[in-house]
């Protein structure tokens, strides 16, 4: 009996990940930004450590079911800030006071819907979102300052800019911040506040917020008006890679998706969604509804099926086939912030003073009237299920409700069938798989269909495909099991093991 060297080192990392999945006491799962993102240095513990910059695919299961209002806190005033959650479940966002002083407020929020701490800033406002980086401390950039918050009482230290950067900051895996503003600015700091470089963009406007690749590319749009680009920029050089020209609307208060293949997808004040390939040229473009202004026009994002799921800060929601063919509308008022998908694949959103609930076919699952201002805050999950989000009032919502267990025969997520054949013959190994509740599933299999396994999961693990896969026993099963084939959850699976023969 022998193991493949390929295959060892694979089962090394997945005990390695299943530690790490063990220790977590807040997350079952760590934070990952997507197939398509490079994987910053943020804090792979919190719910959810990042506004933008991500799929957007949230790794817990939302309430669906006896939905409700939980609570209501309300802020002085709106900030236009998405919403994070730390390891603990701690809420952070901001507000904006105007002209008055302090120009700004982030708060902290307990779970339970209570003041943890709110710190006065009085800087200038900032259009971003605070992020959590890997040493669990809130960044933000305010006027020419970038400033760091402590998790636990809000205190804060500053880094002194050379000029001002106002959007939401970007972190690398590398922990590099990646900063932009308006004047075509753009720039990386080390993570000792040293600068990487500085480099430009032409533009006198606000760039929208930028997204990193997982080949290295800072991916924003920028301009006004009638003149708009999509750029490309090394992230390591400061270099421009490319510049699509048409794509018009950057004060968004979303960035570009990035698909698992890298393309990239971009939504036009003009009435566009545009498909770009990661060299720059056009893959295609899909009309929707005319934006009434760059700060309505808002980003797609991608479900695990490839599903683009666009609005356009007008009217009506779209899911979009990654071939540019329409796959599904609903009917809707204007959105003016990003949705969410949960891990069963449902999506959720606000408009007009409601939270909905969408299956990937559209079907609406529930509605829940809030009589809520315009929601500007993109929503977030955390691991209870409850959904956080914020209007232009100032007020955030918790949504609670009970959450149903992942259905493997549900249509939204359908499990992965290999499809052998009946009798597999060829290289054979006995292959055991260790579950979170300590059950022991051993299987004789072809590596043909250990392979098929192998793939799932690294998908899986990068946040793409469904959370389920199908093992077929065969006769030749060495567990004590009456069906004929076994639905392996994603997040219970805490180790594997391939012997092969």
């Amino acid at each position: 009996m022998r193991i493949k060297k390929g295959l060892t080192l694979l089962t090394a990392f997945t005990l390695v990940f299943s530690l790490l999945t063990v220790n977590v006491q807040a997350a079952s799962t760590p934070f990952t930004q997507g197939g398509g993102y490079e994987q910053g240095a943020y804090d792979s513990l919190s719910m959810q450590p990042t506004g933008h910059n991500w799929n957007r695919n949230s790794r817990f299961a939302a309430v669906n079911s006896n939905v409700h209002l939980k609570w209501k806190y309300q802020m002085p005033s709106g900030g236009n800030s998405s919403i994070v959650l730390d390891e603990e479940g701690t809420i952070f966002t901001k507000n904006y006071e105007g002209p008055l002083y302090p120009k700004f407020n982030i708060h902290a929020i307990n779970p339970d819907g209570t003041l943890k701490w709110e710190q006065p800033i009085t800087d200038n406002l900032v259009y971003g979102t605070p992020v959590i980086n890997n040493q669990k401390k809130l960044i933000i950039p305010a006027g020419s300052k970038l400033l760091t918050l402590d998790t636990i009482d809000g205190s804060v230290t500053e880094l002194s800019l050379p000029t001002s950067y106002s959007n939401e900051v970007l972190i690398g895996n590398d922990g590099t911040l990646y900063l932009s503003g308006i004047a075509g600015r753009l720039a990386a700091y080390n993570p000792d506040g040293t600068l990487k470089w500085r480099s430009s963009f032409e533009s006198t406007q606000h760039a929208g917020y930028p997204a990193l690749s997982k080949q290295g590319a800072l991916i924003f749009k920028a301009g006004y008006g009638s003149g708009g680009s999509l750029y490309s920029f090394n992230s390591q050089t400061g270099e421009k890679n490319w510049e699509y020209r048409g794509v018009v609307g950057s004060e968004t208060r979303s960035a570009p998706a990035i698909a698992e293949d890298g393309t990239i997808y971009a939504t036009s004040q003009d009435g566009y969604v545009y498909a770009i390939n990661p060299d720059g040229t056009l893959k295609w473009k899909f009309t929707v509804e005319k934006s009434i202004s760059a700060t309505e026009t808002i980003d797609p994002i991608v479900g695990p099926d490839g599903t683009i799921y666009a609005i356009n800060g007008t009217k009506d929601f779209y899911a979009i086939n990654p071939d540019g063919t329409l796959k599904w509308v609903y009917n809707s008022k204007a959105m003016y912030s990003s949705p969410i998908i949960d891990k069963n694949n449902l999506i959720y959103f606000g408009v007009g003073g409601k939270v909905v609930a969408l299956d990937s076919n559209g079907e609406e699952q529930w509605s829940l009237d809030l009589r809520a201002a315009n929601f500007v805050s993109a929503p977030a999950i955390a691991e209870d299920g409850t959904i956080y989000i914020a209007d232009s009032s100032g007020a955030v919502f918790a949504i609670g409700g009970g959450v149903n267990p992942t259905d493997p025969t549900d249509p939204t997520v359908p499990p992965v069938d290999p499809k052998p054949p009946v009798n597999p013959v060829g290289e054979r190994a006995i292959f055991v798989i260790t579950l979170n509740n300590g059950t022991e599933k051993e299987y004789d299999l072809s590596m043909e269909e250990v392979q098929q396994f192998i793939n799932w999961y690294e998908g899986r693990a990068a946040g793409a495909g469904p959370i389920t896969f199908a093992i077929n026993k065969h006769d030749n099963n060495k567990g004590p099991f009456k069906q004929r084939q076994d639905y392996i959850v994603f997040d219970k699976i805490i180790t594997f093991e391939v012997n092969e023969y």
